[in-house]
């Protein structure tokens, strides 16, 4: 019995030790430098995005629009502030449409955007409260 226990253990301890985390690590998938720079798009992308936004509700038509449904541009620019992700990509969309609409003929279709825009911010503003 005492030698089994001293083979056993002759092999078990080596085979333990081997298997520390040290031997279990696994490569990195992305290299630091990758992972920098993917975040730094991301950080770009967002940052362009709340600019195009804020630009459009700095216009007057959209300050009027929201002086109609009893939203403060001010408030609203501090809601954008807040957004990440595909709230914020979504807000940008609706953003690009309004910014991207001649006024002339396409006046409509100015105020739809203009509008979605406006209620994407007030539920935003809504939920954060």
């Amino acid at each position: 019995m005492q030698i089994s226990k001293k083979v056993v253990t002759l092999f078990l301890v080596p085979a333990l030790l081997l298997s520390t985390q040290a031997y279990a690590q696994q490569a990195r998938v992305v290299d630091a430098v990758t992972l920098q720079l993917a975040l730094a798009d991301k950080t770009a992308t967002e940052k362009s995005q709340r600019e195009l936004v804020l630009q459009v509700l700095d216009r007057s038509d959209a300050r009027e629009m929201a002086a109609r449904l009893g939203l403060s541009v001010e408030q609203a620019g501090s809601a954008v502030a807040t957004l990440s992700g595909a709230e914020l990509n979504t807000l940008a969309q609706h953003a690009a449409a309004v910014d991207a609409s001649p006024l002339a003929g396409g006046a409509s279709t100015v105020v739809i955007s203009l509008t979605t825009l406006l209620l994407i911010i007030i539920i935003i503003i809504l939920l954060a409260s």
